[in-house]
């Protein structure tokens, strides 16, 4: 199968210039309308046509340098072998039994999951407990307050309840509080 730069008559060395003095000639002596006019039968028509399509379809991938590189490397015989290097390694790399994401799965599973564990651990470790009130009024000499309401029937701080019919009827006054004297040990 001819390559690109068969197609248009140049060498893989050959440089963008050269490239496209080819094309041009090329289109000239192909292109459908210039050549229809030297060539009346249909068939010479038809293959001119073929001709002038692959020479087109040659230039837009020599004629931009990304393309080319890519080309290049595709039709080397060092870049096919490159490629099945790489490969193999992948393949060796995984435990010998293949690349596959199922042949891998529980080993990252397993791994990530050990991390995760020894993460939350270093950070349990890091990061202080959160305190009770009983060791906070240790440090600190202050009890924690919270903001809470009498209510005149049990005569107990309450915390705010909005649904409740009473706290609605009544609308107290919000003070703060003692936790420990809050209706329910001040626990959350």
């Amino acid at each position: 199968m001819p390559t690109h730069y068969d197609t248009l008559g140049v060498s893989k060395s050959a440089s963008t210039d050269e490239i496209k003095r080819a094309y041009r000639k090329l289109c000239m002596q192909y292109h459908p309308d210039v050549a229809s006019s030297s060539s009346s039968t249909s068939t010479a028509q038809s293959k001119n046509a073929d001709k002038f399509k692959r020479i087109s379809e040659a230039y837009s991938i020599l004629g931009n340098e990304n393309k080319r590189r890519r080309y290049n490397f595709d039709i080397s015989e060092s870049g096919i072998q490159e490629l099945r290097k790489k490969a193999a390694k992948a393949r060796g790399s995984a435990g010998g039994g293949g690349n596959s994401f199922a042949a891998t799965l529980p080993r990252n599973v397993l791994i990530g999951g050990i991390l995760g564990i020894a993460g939350v651990t270093i950070i349990r470790s890091i990061m202080p407990e959160k305190e009770n009130d009983d060791t906070h009024h240790e440090h600190t000499g202050k009890k924690r307050l919270v903001e809470a309401w009498l209510n005149p029937k049990t005569k107990r701080w309450e915390k705010p309840r909005p649904w409740d019919q009473e706290y609605q009827r009544l609308q107290p006054v919000l003070q703060f509080v003692p936790r420990d004297q809050v209706d329910g040990g001040g626990k959350r």
